[in-house]
């Protein structure tokens, strides 16, 4: 294995995936990827066997977040990184015109139900901080000028475990540039499983909600909350600007979490270089 294939994992103190081929930045020419093929480590993450148990029990939970199209887990389950405070990251795509309604909607659910990460609870509990529209998956978008290595690993290491119908063409086909720079991971499925199924289909709550509650209601509340939550933004940002400059907050895409994109890419090119 090249040493650059590693330096991420070692930057960010992820262990090295044991079928790392996936991951290589070296296209090998005898490479055949194996659809049957999980992604495995040496030695599993001791605690990933409980918050898969977790993550199972909230199936219709998933099934029944109005206006969402797919949820993904990321970070550090799907490093296989987990630590006893871990939380457990959503990555989630909304209907088109729908991203702040389905926001508020998936926000207010997990806090009624108990299971939104808050500042002092974060264990097992899910941090909702990533949302883009259907229109909006190209993350290419936002990618930073220089080979943005943090990004590239970011959406390799996406495990679908939600879509409201079967998609016709996943997230990472949606971000062609992936491959360029990974260019053995499979196209045709996804490389990591966890042993979690992809959940579809909408619950019965989820259909009323969508369906028979009027769109204008629906369109006055989107408007709404953009028309106040836009300005409390915007005060935080010029407040505490370390800390909220990096968020991103637009029609197709919110994103409320700090970006260690450029610190990660800035010591990945550093220690390539040496």
């Amino acid at each position: 294995m090249k040493q650059s294939d590693l330096l991420l994992y070692e930057i960010m103190n992820y262990p090295i995936p044991k079928h790392w081929e996936y991951f290589s930045t070296e296209k090998k020419q005898d490479f055949k990827s194996d659809t049957d093929q999980k992604f495995s480590r040496d030695h599993e993450n001791p605690l990933l066997e409980e918050y898969r148990i977790h993550i199972k029990k909230h199936q219709k939970i998933f099934q029944s977040l109005p206006w969402i199209k797919s949820i993904y887990l990321c970070n550090s389950i799907s490093f296989n990184s987990l630590h006893p405070w871990s939380d457990i990251d959503l990555f989630i795509i909304t209907q088109k015109k729908c991203l702040r309604r389905a926001r508020l909607a998936s926000a207010i659910i997990f806090f009624v139900l108990g299971l939104k990460r808050s500042k002092g609870n974060t264990n097992k509990k899910y941090c909702l901080s990533f949302y883009i529209t259907e229109e909006a998956q190209n993350l290419y978008t936002i990618s930073l000028e220089n080979t943005d290595i943090y990004l590239a690993y970011r959406l390799a290491h996406l495990v679908p475990i939600y879509q409201d119908t079967i998609e016709k063409k996943t997230i990472y086909e949606q971000n062609q540039r992936l491959f360029s720079l990974l260019p053995n991971l499979p196209k045709d499925h996804h490389s990591i499983n966890l042993g979690l199924p992809i959940y579809h289909g909408n619950t019965k709550i989820k259909t009323i909600i969508e369906k028979y509650i009027g769109w204008v209601i629906w369109h006055i509340v989107e408007y709404m909350i953009k028309t106040l939550r836009v300005p409390i933004l915007i005060y935080k940002i010029k407040k505490l600007k370390e800390i909220w400059k990096d968020i991103i907050f637009s029609n197709t895409m919110l994103k409320f979490y700090h970006d260690k994109r450029k610190k990660i890419s800035l010591l990945y090119r550093s220690r390539f270089t040496k």
